[in-house]
């Protein structure tokens, strides 16, 4: 069973697991296929998502899944990555959260989010940084309102249906560092 971690208003925040994957790739799917919130170009399977992806997170650490759950369905995640592979970067990490495509506006972004940072306030954890494809007004009023300063743009840093996309990119203070 999993841990809830928050309940407000009928919504359910806690740890994803394993039976979540198919609700949740066809979630990223969604953006995969709509919208340049993601990079990735080709639709996710679960049992891909499931070896490549979900198999890197924990309940606890560093890298988490939270997903929100409404009367039974799940319409949102937030998730913390490493921010890059290399050793000294072990103290950051990258943020995200999707919603369920008719589930935007709903203050369900905010929560996952509040949710996750106060899940990785007690980690060994420096910064949390979040990168947002523009334009995309919703998602950095949601990023600016956790507390992240927006620190920079990479400019067309990505090539997805038909064009070249700039990049955001947003920081703040995160845990109880080294």
């Amino acid at each position: 069973m999993a841990k809830r971690l928050a309940e407000r208003g009928g919504l359910e925040i806690r740890a994803a697991v394993d039976d979540d994957l198919p609700a949740l790739t066809a979630l990223y799917n969604h953006y995969i296929e709509t919208s340049s919130a993601t990079f990735d170009l080709e639709p996710w399977t679960v049992e891909r998502r499931r070896a490549v992806w979900f198999a890197k997170y924990a309940p606890t650490g560093p890298y988490r899944i939270l997903v929100a759950e409404d009367a039974g369905q799940i319409v949102g995640m937030a998730y913390s990555s490493p921010w890059r592979e290399k050793a000294a970067y072990a103290t950051s990490v990258e943020t995200s959260v999707y919603c369920l495509d008719g589930a935007t506006g709903q203050g369900i972004g905010p929560q996952l989010i509040s949710a996750l940072l106060e899940a990785l306030a007690t980690e060994p954890l420096h910064r949390a940084f979040a990168q947002i494809t523009l334009p995309n007004d919703p998602s950095e009023k949601l990023t600016e309102r956790a507390g992240y300063e927006r620190v920079g743009v990479l400019s067309e840093a990505g090539w997805k249906f038909g064009r070249y996309w700039d990049v955001a990119l947003w920081q703040r203070p995160i845990g109880r560092g080294r």
